[in-house]
């Protein structure tokens, strides 16, 4: 597969933040069973807003929703509000037992005790079997132990007990794209994003997968560009790759950022100019 034609540092770099934003966000599973906000990921997804999206999602050419920006019809930028991540809302309450419980197995895991941890974790998934965060943590601890089919198989497990894990959709990706299985990493992405088109880090990472594996920089564009849509611009490196990526595209033209075109200003005819410009007839006093 040929590679993209990129700098060795700027290379390194891309290859970090797909790792990065692909694992770190893991720890949210379900309300009650996420560690700390310090344990996301830098790449972080923005605040949830439970008005919808004021836009349909519009369809990149790789088959991915984008966001849009939407104007009024004075042409005016309508404030974008990010569609509510579907897997933090509308979720049931966790036992407070399965609370200990995965807080005990993930103490394991941190402890890097992996084979105590599985144990945990697989017995979290009989006794809570509706909740998918345990099958997460069972591929992560395949993948950290060199078993890929078991890591594969426990993700696509947790998406199967719940379709609106994001977590899960970004961990398969992830994993999927290590062992250099890039179009179905490319569909995981591609799933997360039907499910929630404002996710940031699955934008980030496709876009990762585009250029830098995929040797395909015109589908990237528009993800990096959605990324730094929905972050507001605050990171400087993607700010940077995105200018990169249009230079070597050409494409100069907003994905996202579409304004309408007013309609040009009626200009006056010569008669309706030259009446106009005539004094008013004075009016005369008779009798």
């Amino acid at each position: 597969m040929a590679m993209v034609s990129v700098n060795p540092i700027r290379n390194a770099g891309l290859a970090a933040v797909l790792l990065l934003s692909g694992c770190a966000s893991l720890s949210n599973f379900a309300p009650g069973l996420a560690g700390s906000s310090e344990d996301m990921t830098e790449v972080s997804a923005p605040a949830v807003i439970d008005t919808p999206a004021l836009a349909p999602a519009a369809i990149a050419e790789g088959g991915a929703p984008l966001p849009q920006q939407s104007y009024s019809i004075t042409g005016e930028k309508i404030p974008y509000q990010p569609a509510p991540n579907p897997y933090l809302s509308g979720q049931a309450p966790v036992p407070p037992q399965a609370v200990a419980d995965f807080r005990a197995a993930q103490a394991l895991l941190d402890a890097e005790q992996y084979r105590d941890a599985r144990i945990a974790f697989r017995q979290m998934t009989r006794d809570y079997p509706d909740l998918s965060g345990p099958w997460v943590k069972l591929g992560e601890i395949a993948d950290k132990r060199d078993y890929p089919d078991k890591a594969e198989e426990a993700y696509r497990n947790a998406v199967e007990v719940n379709p609106n894990n994001i977590n899960a959709y970004l961990a398969l990706a992830l994993h999927l794209r290590q062992k250099g299985s890039f179009a179905a990493a490319q569909q995981a992405y591609i799933d997360v994003l039907t499910l929630w088109k404002d996710c940031p880090p699955a934008h980030l990472n496709l876009a990762v997968l585009y250029d830098l594996y995929l040797n395909r920089p015109e589908l990237a564009q528009p993800h990096y560009e959605a990324y730094d849509f929905l972050t507001g611009g605050d990171n400087p490196e993607v700010n940077n790759w995105l200018v990169e990526v249009r230079r070597r595209t050409g494409i100069e033209t907003s994905f996202i950022d579409q304004p309408p075109a007013l309609p040009e200003p009626v200009e006056a005819t010569p008669v309706a100019a030259e009446q106009a410009a005539e004094p008013a007839p004075e009016s005369s006093d008779k009798g």
